[in-house]
């Protein structure tokens, strides 16, 4: 049972121009229907926006298009229950790194940063399509942000608190989805627990769910989730961790072990939860967060820190503003150039990019190798976790383009790590559910017709760190709302994306 009230959502459904969109039977499907059973043969009918039936045999009826898919397989949309793909949307409609994945949906405002105020970004979106959905959290640093400017380096007042939860309760009512933060970076990591449960408990009863990018992802990511299972309790709604991980050298190879008890005592204490995770043992963000206590020019703490991280060649800076020349390379590298140590080197790049965290435009990133591929694949494999990209349109990480397809080729269908029906459960009506979508994460008659047809046999991701926006194989075509977005692998320029809000569901 879930730990607080449920949630639906519901899409502005506007139709499309009549030369963009037809009727269309599809035959002879393998059908995946998203909710982890067997698959089965069928033909799908799309009338409009929505699946019209779903049918061993179906005749064509007159003015329809036929396509015969010659027993490739159906799916539901893929949902990305993380994703930055917003930032640069609107200049950028095609989206086509998040939808030639065959992802639909996206949900955004994550690690505690949001579009502010929700009501203009979802008019925006509105007002210029793009060719997928996108679900929008609120950002529990943004809203610090905006409450107290940029003395966030401490822990907030009641006047403050209280301040932030009008904002989260305004957002909320514009349709978001829940609660975002990311307590491992600087605009939050001084918030107390305290704090974000008062703000979960505004979220939970507005129906919504609390996400968090954990405030340690290393040595002491069994307190963070210690923290998550308080706020779920405390907080009474439901939580996810997302992009799950243990991200240092000294808790590897303990998913197996430990995480069993985790969902065995949220399920004791009645709380709902869950996580996501992307299939890489890999990842991308600020360099300042291997040193999570923010003393970043201790030597004795950033030699650890890199040393649980997997040491200073694991760590590449892929972006590096003040010396361009220094992107591509790996920590040890860097240092060898400056003739410095890797820890000298890590605090003259925290000390040269000390500015992008007031102005929150990056200066640096780096690619970390910090995780064993046995937790990875733990994590792919257990039921209650879903799946993100945690990628962006254009990012430096392979993830924004190749997380779905990665997962369908590599650990099911290569690797046998789950069964391709549980995937794409955990890519459609596993996260439908958490997001409260009663129309969508489902092939059935009357649920929105989000859809992407691909070949189980070939499916496969293509991009690499050398190459992150390499497009997968085995992803001919992908439908949102009944419009063709990819199709025969190429880009149609269709934009029946639309914002997706959150409404209570009918008790």
């Amino acid at each position: 049972m879930r730990a607080g009230p449920s949630v639906i959502a519901a899409a502005t459904l506007l139709l499309g121009s009549p030369c963009c969109r037809a009727d269309v039977l599809l035959q002879n499907l393998t059908v995946y229907d998203g909710t982890g059973r067997a698959p089965f043969s069928a033909d799908v009918r799309i009338h409009g926006q929505r699946i019209a039936a779903v049918a061993a045999h179906l005749r064509p009826t007159p003015g329809e298009a036929v396509r015969d898919e010659h027993g490739l397989s159906l799916a539901p949309g893929f949902i990305d229950m993380h994703s930055h793909a917003d930032r640069g949307l609107l200049e950028d409609l095609d989206a086509a790194t998040v939808s030639r994945q065959g992802v639909t949906t996206i949900v955004v405002g994550q690690d505690g940063q949001s579009n502010y105020p929700l009501r203009d970004f979802n008019a925006r979106l509105t007002a210029t399509p793009t060719a997928i959905n996108v679900a929008s959290m609120v950002g529990h640093a943004s809203l610090r942000m905006q409450v107290m400017g940029k003395d966030l380096y401490r822990p907030s007042t009641p006047a403050e608190l209280g301040a932030m939860k009008k904002l989260l309760a305004q957002e909320l009512a514009a349709g978001a989805f829940g609660l975002s933060t990311g307590l491992e970076y600087e605009q939050a990591h001084f918030a107390t627990t305290e704090e974000v449960v008062e703000l979960s408990r505004v979220a939970g009863v507005a129906g919504g769910f609390y996400i968090s990018h954990v405030r340690d992802e290393a040595d002491r990511v069994f307190d963070s989730f210690d923290e998550i299972l308080r706020i779920g309790r405390e907080g009474r709604l439901p939580v996810e961790i997302t992009h799950i991980k243990l991200g240092a050298t000294g808790v590897w190879h303990l998913a197996a072990k430990r995480m069993p008890e985790y969902f065995a005592a949220a399920k004791r204490g009645r709380v709902d939860l869950q996580a996501d995770v992307y299939p890489y043992t890999y990842w991308y963000s600020t360099i300042r967060v291997i040193v999570p206590d923010r003393d970043y020019y201790n030597a004795a703490k950033v030699a650890q820190a890199i040393a649980d991280n997997g040491g200073a060649a694991a760590i590449r800076l892929v972006q590096y503003v003040p010396e361009p020349a220094m992107a591509g390379r790996n920590l040890a590298e860097i240092a060898t150039a400056w003739g410095i140590t890797p820890i000298e080197a890590y605090m003259r790049v925290v000390r040269a990019t000390s500015a992008e965290v007031d102005s929150g435009q990056p200066m640096e990133g780096v690619i970390v190798t910090s995780m064993s591929e046995d937790d990875v694949r733990w994590f792919i494999a257990e039921p209650t976790i879903m799946f993100c990209s945690d990628g962006n349109l254009h990012g430096a990480h392979p993830r924004g383009a190749g997380t779905f397809p990665r997962i369908l080729g590599r650990y099911v269908r290569e690797q046998h790590v789950l069964p391709l029906e549980a995937a794409i459960h955990k890519m459609t009506g596993l996260p439908a559910h958490q997001l409260g979508l009663r129309d969508r994460g489902r092939i059935a008659k009357g649920r929105v017709a989000d859809l992407v047809v691909f070949d189980a046999a070939a499916v496969i991701d293509q991009a690499t760190i050398e190459h992150p926006e390499a497009p997968p194989l085995g992803i001919p075509s992908v439908m949102v709302a009944g419009e063709w977005v990819i199709d025969a692998g190429k880009v149609t320029g269709q934009h029946p994306g639309r914002p997706l809000t959150r409404t209570a569901r009918p008790r």
